[in-house]
């Protein structure tokens, strides 16, 4: 009995051991269980110990054995200390990892850039049953790791604080509360994108306007079934908080809306008059932004020779590139696929893959044009061809390649800088150029995430938005486990208490055994 009390003393002390760790671990350590339970063991072990076995215990400490497990004990408790260190640093210095192959818990680059460009302090109250819902702490979380000085959040039980809920005008359960300065929104079914598009809402200064042009052919902003349609466009601005209108130019009799921040070309299947071309150039002389998005066969002369004073030029062609289908070989299409973009804010941070169905070439041609600044956005790859028989293809299916044609890699798009003499002080004009408006219809921003971005992109360059100009947050969705609060705290005690503790007294008792045979 005397020499198992020795025993109880080695066991009392590393049981009062992990009790007092884990009173600089936890809250309110004097009411927690675990902490109790192993200062009370602990003590019980000692005191038999010493009723029992004071003597056994001093002539085991003069052992060889004694002093080796001692050392061992050392180091592991040198172990503890510096991990509990290491923690309180990273508690100190927070930085996070993203290490999932698709950065699903990091923001997108636009989300950063919205929130770091805050000037005052953004405020985000998430609503939710229980006041807790750890998907949308990790979100909301995320603004707060990007933006620190500026962004705050919470999470709040509407049960709990009624009052708070009715005064935010809170409707449902999970939803955000978005409040900078004197303007507010509140965020149902919060992901990033509508999250984002909320703190865009608020913060925004005044709402721009973008006017698509009708009267000629274009593709409808509102039909929502027709896969060549532009509704999708549309939705897409006006989650960035733009006001999209249509603009009838053969009915404007004076002069393009004062406020157009932006007016838009989706594809002129007819020719624009004189009186409509005279209209866009007052309206880029007084530093205007012009979108056209022209395909083969589409708009006339007039505007081609309109782009051309602000240097972009429009090619008479169609691009075609290599395909490679299922049980075929490669073959020639009409729908070139291109990861090569120009240095320019509206393409930053592309490395993806974007389509052009039906395209022509637009090429930048500013040289010897005083004041204008030509950027080709996207190049097409070094297995295209631009064919000039652009009707035979149309209307045959297909086209006999000749000498003249030219060969890729060729550019598609063009953004345009021009400073105009029109205004006081010297405004400055800005036009975006694609060869076509089938990249950002209903089906290809549907399919292609990285097409919306290009589009938007455009959009938020003309009108100066540069915080709207990178690539938006993407709807992935992970396997993960949703853990409460309890179980949190359950797999917290048991991997860094009971488990450790219980491996140490198991070696312990194994030790002391093995030692008393």
């Amino acid at each position: 009995m005397r020499r198992s009390a020795s025993l109880f003393g080695i066991l009392g002390l590393v049981t009062l051991a992990f009790g007092f760790a884990f009173v600089f671990v936890v809250e309110r350590a004097g009411r927690d269980p675990f902490v109790l339970a192993n200062l009370v063991i602990g003590l019980a072990l000692l005191v038999t110990y010493l009723a029992v076995g004071f003597e056994d215990f001093r002539s085991m400490l003069g052992q060889r054995s004694t002093r080796y497990g001692a050392g061992a004990f050392v180091y592991t408790v040198l172990f503890v200390v510096l991990a509990a260190g290491g923690n309180y640093l990273s508690y100190r210095h927070h930085h996070r990892w993203d290490l999932t192959e698709a950065s699903v818990y990091t923001l997108s680059p636009q989300s950063k850039k919205v929130v770091q460009a805050l000037k005052d302090d953004l405020t985000m109250t998430g609503f939710v049953e229980g006041g807790q819902d750890q998907g949308l702490e990790t979100l909301l979380d995320g603004y707060r790791y990007a933006a620190p000085d500026h962004v705050k959040f919470r999470l709040v039980d509407p049960d709990k604080e009624p009052p708070l809920a009715q005064q935010m005008k809170i409707t449902a359960l999970r939803s955000v509360n978005l409040q900078y300065g004197k303007e507010s929104f509140v965020v149902t079914s919060p992901s990033e994108e509508t999250v984002t598009n909320g703190i865009i809402r608020v913060t925004g200064t005044a709402k721009k306007t973008v006017y698509f042009v009708e009267g000629h052919g274009e593709a409808d902003v509102a039909n929502t079934q027709d896969a060549k349609g532009f509704s999708a466009a549309k939705v897409a601005l006006e989650q960035e908080n733009y006001e999209v209108k249509t603009l009838v130019l053969p009915g404007v009799a004076d002069k393009i809306p004062d406020d157009a921040s932006v007016v838009a070309i989706p594809g002129p299947q007819r020719a624009l008059t004189e009186h409509e071309i005279d209209l866009l150039q007052a309206y880029l002389k007084h530093g205007g932004h012009l979108l056209v998005m022209v395909g083969p066969r589409e708009g006339d002369e007039k505007l081609t020779k309109l782009l051309a004073d602000y240097g972009v030029k429009l090619g008479s062609n169609i691009v075609v590139d290599q395909e490679l289908r299922l049980f075929q070989g490669p073959s020639m299409g009409i729908q070139p696929l291109t990861k090569t973009y120009g240095t320019h804010p509206i393409t930053q941070s592309f490395h993806d893959y974007t389509i052009y169905p039906s395209t022509r070439t637009v090429e930048a041609d500013a040289a010897g044009k005083t004041g204008v600044q030509a950027t080709e956005l996207v190049k097409t790859s070094p297995t295209s061809m631009a064919l000039g028989k652009v009707d035979e293809l149309f209307s045959k299916g297909t086209a006999a390649v000749d000498p003249s044609d030219k060969k890729g890699p060729l550019s598609i798009a063009v953004a345009v800088e021009a400073k105009v003499a029109d205004t006081t002080p010297p405004a400055q004009a800005r036009l975006v150029v694609f060869g076509t408006e089938q990249f950002a219809d209903n089906q290809r921003l549907t399919q292609n995430p990285l097409n919306a971005d290009l589009f938007q992109n455009a959009i938020g360059w003309l009108v100066g938005q540069e915080e709207l100009v990178s690539i938006r947050s993407r709807s992935i969705r992970t396997s993960k486990a949703e853990l409460t609060s309890g179980q949190t705290k359950q797999l917290f005690y048991l991997s860094v208490g009971i488990m450790p503790e219980l491996l140490s007294l198991i070696g312990i008792i194994v030790w002391f055994v093995r030692k008393s045979r």
